[in-house]
């Protein structure tokens, strides 16, 4: 099973609780607001009972029904009617009146419990309720889904969050091969990591860096007391993102660590003013940024990962089955253009997909970038359907077998570190990486901020090693942190 480690530069041994919110570590607000705001419209679809079921795991549903059905007093409500109420229900709700009303409870309480200042509240919400409303009436609230949950199964399927797992070929698992010390004189690749950048186009020095909202050093953030300075020319330790020059000095100063082979980019470009932001805004970011990238990186092959930041709402990736104005297609399309230089046609069609592809950096490996937010406990989508989201993970399984056949190794990119995910995705991904042990080189993550790994050990005895995923700290200083000159990695030895 994976465990975590912290290298000793940067960072600590955390708990699995506090590893969930480090992007937010020191800001409880903005984890607040992030993961509040949908719970708090969740609080409300439900609040004429007094009840709020939270779909986060199935034993804590269980022992919500008998609770919802005293609440409700539908002990003697019939399947019919409870599905022509909820039916009904989700027209009220998906009529524009009804999301309005979602949103105004919403900010009330968003204001009453004082996840994040008024001004802040009223723009989540506006940002996150068409989604969030659109999601829980197809998912919580649809009427199969919550008159299984009220009546039990004969009256509807509650599966929100069920256990689910992906089927493995038939082909025997070859027998563990140790990890051998490359040969003297033997090939050396250099591989560049980038992540977490978190370009803030609104940074403004002089700003409060201790602002009340949830991200600082920008133009809505007033003016510091005297007794305090304000944002500093390049960045601030504190809850700030960074401007556009310190990004280019740190993409201008990699030139005396190179040359390098490649660059595993593992995303997150946008600031965390996620209250405020809109498509326009994250496009703007992907370009700029990728621009900056080509520039300083010049003829590298760059091979990127899809952030939870990347979208807005924050963490809103719909499965591929969701279409229309809802979909992701707007932002994989856009990276699909924006990255076509460094792509196969073949990681170009999967990428505008489901946001994730896999290629042939040259001959003997593999690499494969993962769409994590398809695992992401953030994700309020996968409400929906949790169940193998795009069907990454057979996909993946595929992919790995292919590489055992051929015999070539394979390196997984990634934002979102397994360890921080849904449950049944997590331990479906160990599977995967335990079967393939021996064709697995290589797991690279970000999100963190810090510069820490995982351990994935065997089921069996759960001491011996199956493989490491590496997390590389952050650029920006959110929050608090020194950006990190961005790590290199050694890879030597025939990949096959």
């Amino acid at each position: 099973m994976p465990r975590h480690g912290v290298s000793p530069g940067q960072g600590h041994r955390r708990s699995g609780l506090e590893q969930e919110s480090d992007r937010t570590r020191g800001s409880p607000r903005l984890r607040l607001l992030w993961m509040g705001l949908p719970l708090i419209m969740a609080l409300v679809l439900w609040a004429p009972a007094g009840a709020h079921p939270l779909p986060v795991q199935s034993q804590h549903v269980g022992r919500l029904v008998p609770q919802l059905r005293d609440a409700f007093g539908w002990w003697n409500l019939t399947c019919p009617v409870c599905k022509s109420l909820f039916t009904a229900i989700d027209f009220g709700l998906k009529k524009e009146s009804g999301v309005e009303w979602v949103g105004s409870i919403a900010t009330k309480l968003c204001k009453l419990l004082k996840i994040a200042p008024p001004a802040v509240c009223q723009s989540t919400v506006q940002l996150f309720e068409d989604d969030v409303v659109e999601v829980w009436t197809r998912s919580v609230l649809s009427p199969s889904e919550a008159c299984g949950l009220l009546l039990g199964s004969t009256c509807g399927h509650w599966d929100v969050f069920s256990s689910w797992n992906i089927s493995l070929p038939a082909v025997p698992k070859p027998a563990p091969q140790p990890p051998k010390p490359p040969a003297p004189g033997a090939p050396v690749s250099r591989i560049l990591f980038l992540t977490d950048l978190h370009w803030d186009h609104d940074y403004l020095e002089g700003t409060d860096p201790d602002c009340e909202n949830p991200l600082c050093c920008r133009q809505d953030s007033g003016l510091p007391p005297a007794s305090r300075p304000g944002a500093g020319y390049w960045g601030e330790y504190s809850k700030c993102d960074l401007p556009l020059r310190t990004l280019e000095s740190l993409l201008s100063g990699l030139g005396p660590a190179g040359p390098f082979d490649m660059v595993y980019w593992t995303g997150d470009i946008p600031a965390h003013n996620i209250w405020h932001q809109s498509r326009q805004d994250q496009l703007r970011a992907l370009t700029t940024v990728t621009a900056l990238v080509k520039k300083f990186l010049g003829p590298v092959p760059v091979y990127p990962a899809v952030g939870n930041h990347e979208s807005t709402p924050v963490n809103g990736f719909p499965p591929p089955f969701i279409e229309g104005n809802h979909s992701s297609s707007w932002l994989y399309e856009a990276m699909a253009k924006a990255w076509e230089s460094w792509l196969s046609p073949e990681a170009l069609h999967t990428l505008r997909i489901g946001g994730f592809y896999a290629l042939s950096p040259r001959p003997g490996l593999r690499l494969i970038s993962l769409n994590m937010n398809f695992c992401s406990r953030e994700n309020f989508w996968l409400l929906i359907n949790s169940t193998d989201p795009a069907g990454q993970l057979q996909w993946l399984v595929g992919e790995l077998q292919a590489a055992e056949d051929r015999g070539d190794k394979v390196h997984i990119i990634g934002h979102i570190p397994p360890g921080h995910c849904l449950k049944s995705w997590s331990w479906n991904y160990y599977r995967i990486v335990a079967r393939y042990e021996n064709t697995l080189a290589g797991q690279f993550f970000g999100h963190t901020h810090v510069d820490e790994f995982e351990v994935f050990y065997d089921e069996e005895t759960l001491s011996r090693p199956l493989s490491v995923a590496f997390l590389a700290p952050s650029a920006t200083t959110y929050i608090g942190l020194n950006p990190v000159s961005p790590p290199s990695l050694q890879v030597t030895g025939s990949t096959k």
